[in-house]
This record gives structure tokens, C-alpha cells and sequence, in this order.
């Protein structure tokens, strides 16, 4: 083998090895991005339900405070 291809070869592995520390590196970051996503998603499932729960609580606060003034004043008139 010349020496020529033998450089050319030692440079190819360390391509390869350089490449290949890198798809490991991006492969560890994705699983880091994809647990995150998976905890924000979850999060944001828990933001939407505590409001849809705080728009219902609140509706129902309503309507209970608004017959309470009507049996009131129905009460009052007659």
C-alpha cells in the first residue's frame, strides 16, 4: 500500500469517527428534546384542564349567585 492511500484511508477513519461521535451526540440531544417535549406537552395538558376546571367553577359561581339574588328578590316582593 502507498503511502498516499494509507493517508487518504487514516483520514476516511477519522472522518468516520468524527461523524460518528457526532450521530451519537445528536442522538443523545434528541432523546433530551424528546423528554422535554414529552413534559412540556404534559404540563401544558394539566394548564388547560386546571382553566377549563376554573371556567366551570366559575360559571357554576355565577349561576348559583344569580338565583340566589332572584329567590331574593322574588322573596322580597312578595
Amino acid at each position: 500500500m502507498t503511502t498516499a492511500s494509507g493517508d487518504r484511508l487514516d483520514r476516511i477513519e477519522a472522518l468516520v469517527e468524527k461523524n460518528s461521535e457526532a450521530i451519537r451526540e445528536l442522538t443523545s440531544n434528541l432523546r433530551r428534546f424528546d423528554e422535554r417535549f414529552n413534559n412540556y406537552e404534559k404540563g401544558m395538558r394539566w394548564v388547560i384542564r386546571l382553566s377549563f376546571g376554573l371556567l366551570i367553577s366559575a360559571t357554576v359561581a355565577l349561576i348559583v349567585s344569580a338565583l340566589t339574588f332572584l329567590v331574593r328578590t322574588v322573596t322580597v316582593t312578595l
